[in-house]
């Protein structure tokens, strides 16, 4: 529902092209099993060119090359000059573009982990507890998706709140959980869940939407990787944030975030 929006508002805006790769995977250290992007995700363009009304405009102007981020350069660059030599850019450029590409999305990473190291370090220092935030990006981040619940738990009920990418969970290894997690998503929340292990003030609320196929079944490992109950809200475009926030009162409550009175 969420790209279909964009898509129509960028034909609105009427843009030249639309770039929506066609991305198999990601970039990844670990190395024993594949790091697969979603359904949803890997045929999102060949699904915007087949919608009625948009699919002779969208056809036109999509520009979907097939990525795998796990490739070698050299082959990431051929795969994204299929698409966009015919539009005059060489291989130096896409090369270029490339590595530059990933020096900034490097430096982005480690402000985040920088930023997260201090607000653990802060939180932990005072005995204090946390809401960890774990799910993927498009739901954690888009205040209308997730209808800006993170925020109402900072300024309702002032919870310290830490998203799953300011965690420290690349290195962490889940094969004890589940040893062939092929989902580059799932591999990430597992490992967020399992860094939770051992930290009693550490609360973990996963943000998920509705149809979601890998969500569904990662879901099931959380409790095992964290040892810990946690509160999962499933997102589906429709309902507003009271019920929510009744739930997430509920379980900050029962974790002895919210008990006010055992301070009066």
């Amino acid at each position: 529902q969420v790209a279909h929006g964009h898509v129509a508002a960028l034909l609105r805006d009427g843009v030249d092209f639309l770039f929506v790769p066609n991305v198999i995977n990601a970039e990844t250290t670990h190395t024993h099993t594949e790091s697969h992007f979603c359904p949803w995700g890997q045929t999102l363009p060949f699904v915007l060119a087949s919608v009625p009304g948009w699919e002779k405009e969208v056809r036109q102007k999509l520009l979907s090359p097939t990525v795998r981020f796990r490739d070698s350069e050299r082959l990431l660059i051929e795969d994204l000059f299929d698409c966009f030599g015919p539009l005059g850019i060489s291989r130096r450029e896409i090369r270029e573009a490339i590595r530059e590409g990933w020096k900034v999305q490097r430096r982005f990473g480690d402000f985040l982990a920088a930023r997260g190291a201090e607000a653990v370090s802060e939180v932990e220092k005072a005995g204090a507890h946390a809401v960890i935030l774990i799910g993927r990006s498009y739901n954690l981040y888009d205040r209308d998706v997730n209808l800006n619940i993170p925020a109402k738990l900072r300024d309702q009920y002032g919870a310290n709140v830490i998203p799953i990418d300011f965690l420290p969970v690349d290195g962490i290894d889940i094969r004890e959980i589940h040893d062939n997690m092929f989902w580059n998503y799932g591999r990430k929340i597992i490992a967020a869940a399992r860094w939770c292990r051992g930290r009693p003030k550490v609360h973990i609320i996963y943000i998920t939407n509705f149809k979601c196929g890998p969500d569904s079944f990662i879901r099931h490992f959380i409790h095992k990787a964290s040892g810990a109950p946690y509160l999962s809200l499933q997102f589906d475009g429709h309902a507003n944030d009271a019920g929510y926030m009744t739930r997430c009162e509920a379980y900050l409550d029962s974790k002895g975030v919210l008990r006010w009175w055992a301070e009066t």
